[in-house]
């Protein structure tokens, strides 16, 4: 019963901490700036055409998917353990007689509520002002949005236990590494979460009509396939992290 107390106290104050932060405003600036191009674009006057579905999905997958997704997930993936790691509070939560597991699981609890509230919040606002379209793209599109986010959390509290100025790599892996990586030929792409999450978004959209890329130089994999690829990501990422947390000596602490 102790060990749950301290847990779920652990869970509460990490949230509170992840919440209050600077990392809010960073992510609030392209969020608000999303939903001010969408008022802008007036899909919701446009009407539930084919080529207004195109338009919208093409800002679903190359906005909200490639940058705003990956933004929210390293705003709080990597702060949830790294911003401990650089404030050398680690120290006091790592000395405590609470296992490192708990911790670790403690912080990946209080981030996934908070990352999924607003990457599944800011998408529904964003549906909505495309009108008829964006409700159409909301009901096909939230799974991938929901599994790329789970992946993107697990994969960046991995870096967190892994490197020291992991919110500086992070950044670099999902705004380049990402984008690179997913946009090349051949399977050197499927190391990025973005190809699974967009090969479910092609795959979910292609019934309301939306254009399928060129094949020489995006081949789609199936849904259910991306989507167990994701969870696969999610999963060996936080069993990853585990390992790594248990047997790592942060000597960068003391």
């Amino acid at each position: 019963m102790s060990l749950f107390r301290a847990w779920s106290t652990l869970v509460w104050l990490s949230f509170r901490r992840l919440l209050w932060s600077g990392n809010t405003l960073m992510v609030l600036l392209p969020l608000s700036a999303c939903a001010l191009f969408l008022v802008k674009r007036r899909f919701d006057l446009q009407g539930a055409s084919v080529d207004t579905f195109n338009d919208f999905s093409l800002f679903v997958i190359r906005v909200f998917a490639l940058f705003v997704v990956p933004i929210c997930a390293v705003a709080y993936g990597t702060a949830s353990i790294g911003g401990d790691r650089e404030d050398r509070t680690l120290l006091f939560l790592l000395i405590r007689p609470v296992p490192r597991s708990l911790i670790l699981t403690a912080k990946l609890s209080a981030t996934l509520p908070l990352v999924l509230g607003l990457v599944m919040g800011s998408f529904y606002v964003y549906c909505q002002l495309a009108g008829e379209t964006g409700r159409i793209a909301y009901a096909l599109y939230l799974p991938a949005i929901f599994y790329m986010t789970v992946a993107y959390i697990s994969l960046f509290h991995l870096f967190a236990v892994s490197f020291r100025h992991s919110t500086i790599i992070a950044l670099i892996y999902a705004l380049f590494m990402e984008l690179l990586l997913g946009n090349m030929p051949g399977i050197v792409k499927r190391v990025a979460v973005n190809y699974y999450g967009r090969s479910m978004i092609y795959a979910a959209g292609a019934v309301e009509g939306l254009e399928r890329p060129d094949p020489k130089m995006f081949e789609p994999l199936s849904a259910v396939t991306s989507a167990w690829s994701l969870m696969g990501i999610a999963v060996g990422g936080i069993l990853l992290a585990l390992i790594i947390f248990q047997r790592r000596e942060y000597t960068d602490l003391t």
